[in-house]
Parts: C-alpha cells; sequence; structure tokens
C-alpha cells in the first residue's frame, strides 16, 4: 500500500510539474503556491480565497502571463498565486502586512502546491471588461483579523471609485485627433500584429523634439458616430490601443516599445503624446439634471451590460463631469384608464446606472456599474443631482 501511495504521488506530482512546465510556470521562489483551477472557479474567486481581497485579481492576472483572456479560465490550468506581501490596490481595499508568520505551504489547502512562478511580465492584451471597476459603496466590509495568509483589508475611501482600465477607454472626438506620427515598422518583421514587450519603430526622430523616454498613445479612428434621435454628426470613435515608450532616437526616427496593449496594434496605427487615464475617479453629483442618450460603445455592438464602456451624447459644455452617475432608462407607453378613459403616464423603467469617468466638449466617456435590462444605443439617461448613486 505504502509503495503504491508513492507511485500515485510521484504520478501526480509528476503530472503537476508538466502542467507548470507547460505553461511556463517555473520553481524560481520556493515560497509561493501554486493552485489548480477547478470547475467553476475564477480569477476573481481565487483571489478571494487565497488573498482575500478580489480586487486583486489583476495583479493574479499578471503574474500568470499564458492566460489570454482573464474571463476564461479552465478546470486543470495551474494558477501562480500571489505572494502575501503584494501590493494593494489604492482607494479600493488597503493591504496591511501584519507582524505574523505566514501559514506554512505545509499548512496550505491540499490543492495547492509548494511552487512558485517565474518573474512574470503583463500579458499582452489587456482586459475588455474587468469585475474590479466596482464603486466605493460595493467594497467589502473591514476585516477585523487577519487572514490566513497574513493580511488584513481596510475599505476603500468613500465616495470614490476605482476604474485600473480608464486609460483603454477611448472617447468621441468631434475633430480629428491630432495624430504625432504613427508606427511603421517593427523589429520582428514576421509580426503583423504587436502587442507588450514588442519593439517598434515610429516616424518621429531627434528632428520632431522626440526624446528617450517619451511615451505615446497608440490609438485608431474607429468609424463615425452620429445622434442617435436626430442624426447629427456626434464625433469619431477613437480607441486607445496601449502605449508606447520612446527607447532610442535617430534624426527622423526612433525606436519605441509597446509597454501595454490594450488591443491588437499594427503598423501604420496613430500616436499620440501620452495621457495618462484617471483611475481613480471622485464621485460628484451632477448640478442640473441633464438628460440625453447613450449613442455607442467601445465595442461595435447595440447591446450593453455591466462593466460596458459607452458613450453619451452630453459633456462639460453641459455641465457634465467626471464623477458623475446617471439612470438609464427607457420610457413606457402610457395607458387608458379603463374606467375613465384618461391616460395614465407609467413610471419609467429603469435599466441601469452609469459613470462619467471622462468628459469631452459634448459628449462622455462612461462605465455602466449596474444593469438590471439590456442597455441598447439610443436609451435615455438622467444625471443624478440627489444621491450621487442610484
Amino acid at each position: 500500500m505504502k509503495n503504491r501511495k508513492k507511485v500515485l504521488t510521484g504520478f501526480f506530482c509528476g503530472l503537476l510539474l508538466a502542467l507548470i512546465s507547460a505553461y511556463g510556470i517555473t520553481d524560481t521562489n520556493k515560497d509561493a503556491l501554486v493552485y489548480i483551477v477547478k470547475q467553476g472557479d475564477t480569477l476573481w474567486n481565487i483571489a478571494i480565497r487565497f488573498n482575500a481581497n478580489p480586487w486583486l485579481w489583476p495583479k493574479l492576472w499578471e503574474q500568470n502571463k499564458y492566460i489570454t483572456n482573464p474571463h476564461l479560465i479552465y478546470p486543470g490550468e495551474p494558477i501562480a498565486l500571489l505572494p502575501t506581501s503584494v501590493a494593494p490596490v489604492t482607494g479600493v481595499a488597503v493591504a496591511k502586512e501584519q507582524a505574523l508568520p505566514l501559514t506554512p505551504a505545509a499548512q496550505a489547502p491540499p490543492e495547492v502546491a509548494k511552487l512558485a512562478p517565474e518573474e512574470l511580465t503583463a500579458p499582452t492584451v489587456a482586459p475588455e471588461e474587468q469585475p474590479m471597476e466596482t464603486a466605493a459603496e460595493e467594497a467589502p466590509a473591514p476585516m477585523e483579523t487577519a487572514t490566513p495568509y497574513g493580511i488584513q483589508y481596510v475599505s476603500a475611501p468613500a465616495n470614490t471609485y476605482i476604474y485600473s482600465s480608464a486609460g483603454s477607454a477611448g472617447f468621441l472626438s468631434k475633430q480629428e485627433v491630432s495624430a504625432a506620427g504613427e508606427i511603421v515598422a517593427t523589429a520582428n518583421t514576421e509580426k503583423k500584429m504587436f502587442g507588450a514587450h514588442d519593439e517598434v519603430f515610429i516616424n518621429l526622430g531627434s528632428s520632431s523634439g522626440v526624446k528617450e523616454g517619451d511615451q505615446f498613445n497608440i490609438y485608431k479612428k474607429d468609424g463615425e458616430i452620429d445622434d442617435p434621435e436626430t442624426g447629427d454628426f456626434l464625433g469619431y470613435k477613437i480607441k486607445i490601443l496601449g502605449i508606447l515608450k520612446v527607447t532610442k532616437v535617430d534624426d527622423n526616427s526612433s525606436t519605441a516599445m509597446i509597454s501595454q496593449s490594450y488591443e491588437e496594434i499594427k503598423a501604420h496605427d496613430k500616436i499620440t503624446p501620452y495621457e495618462p487615464g484617471t483611475q481613480t475617479i471622485n464621485l460628484a453629483l451632477a448640478s442640473s439634471p441633464v438628460d440625453g442618450y447613450v449613442i455607442c460603445g467601445k465595442h461595435n455592438v447595440t447591446i450593453f451590460g455591466e462593466n460596458d464602456i459607452v458613450y453619451i451624447d452630453r459633456g462639460s459644455s453641459e455641465g457634465v463631469q467626471a464623477g458623475n452617475t446617471f439612470v438609464i432608462y427607457k420610457d413606457r407607453e402610457p395607458v387608458k384608464d379603463p374606467s375613465t378613459g384618461a391616460t395614465i403616464h407609467l413610471p419609467k423603467e429603469i435599466l441601469g446606472k452609469l459613470l462619467v469617468i471622462k468628459v469631452r466638449d459634448n459628449t462622455a466617456t462612461a462605465i455602466i456599474t449596474k444593469s438590471v435590462r439590456e442597455i441598447e444605443v439610443g436609451s435615455k439617461v438622467l444625471a443624478d443631482t440627489a444621491s450621487g448613486v442610484i
């Protein structure tokens, strides 16, 4: 029996090592742990289980570079877990290391192996929709005792919202975005699409004033958008594809490294001086009950749900500012009173809510923070002037 146990143990250890090797995880940190995904697991609940903080899931994704879509993980895949000293997500949940010994690996849950990841880089493509983007009122209550892994968490500051992918949200612009230059080639001529850590060349050099270390947003124009009610031209949809950093400058060209990519990047995509997205947004009541429409979304679809990025046809010229919340609704058809024949106007049907994260003159970029019904292009929105949240 003992020999059989040894054989089985050896088999499963060998299988685990093979999985870890196949997924690019190596044993370089003897104190870290690797978890094998089970049916129903998500990065969100794995972060809750092992780090007691769901908003650390993007860091978990970064550490497992083989995962190209964070919403698609499969049973049997190895997940290199975060160390307990991982940096906190500022504003949502602040991690505090306690002066306590960490749980020994021998006491860890049985499905966790005492193996470690290498120092891995961020994945090539950033998530399109992320469950971490949640309003402050939805943050977990503070914990009073340390977790088994030695970390305690406190809740986020009130009246703030964390949106980690603000830089990739895009926007509508009534004027053509003025390109500083474009990507003209890549160091790897066999590649047609580029991502994070790829080396590219841009058509800007010292003669254009470019310096080593300069950063640029990579973008593309993704169509012209008209007002769904009037048909008037509202603007060009601008998709932010990623960020590059200049590493070497020549006279009329420069070498650059793509430091972050949100979508596939190709030769001739345009660049413009880097504008960081504001990740921490202070909630603010609108000064007046501005109304408008959802006119399109970041993705070329017509139906939206929670965590989707959409654009509305109201902006700073109408008093809208980042941090404003809007009710998303549609009007119900009036009915006749069967007794009197009078017209009865029914309450609006509430579809959800959105939060403005970026504002331009006549449009705004927003994230849908709650949906109770399907939200479509043309859905009406009304600024919240009473409570800041719905």
